[in-house]
């Protein structure tokens, strides 16, 4: 399972920037059933972390929810990769007609 965007072979030589907006055009281009399992497998992830700060009152939660926030895209990304792949080659494509 890919981690990261630059372990992809498919987009070696492009900046961050570029992958992630090929990431999103790949993902743009699910059908619309892989677009929902994408959604209830993100959200299965993230239940038990959120199940778990309901047990934090007052400003304590306030780190807590910053560590939420901040650690979101790292339990989110591998799963939007993962779903992406089939579709990079054609992200790649697309995103070279509209940059030039």
């Amino acid at each position: 399972m890919t981690i990261r965007l630059g372990s992809i072979k498919a987009l070696e030589g492009y900046k961050l920037r570029e992958r992630q907006l090929i990431l999103a055009i790949a993902l743009d281009t699910l059908p619309a059933t892989k677009k929902v399992m994408l959604r209830i497998t993100k959200l299965s992830v993230l239940t038990p972390f959120f199940i778990a700060l309901a047990y934090f009152e007052g400003w304590s939660l306030l780190p807590i929810l910053l560590a939420a926030g901040l650690s979101y895209p790292l339990l989110t990304r591998p799963i939007e990769i993962l779903f992406a792949q089939s579709n990079l080659a054609k992200a790649v494509e697309q995103f070279k007609s509209e940059q030039t």
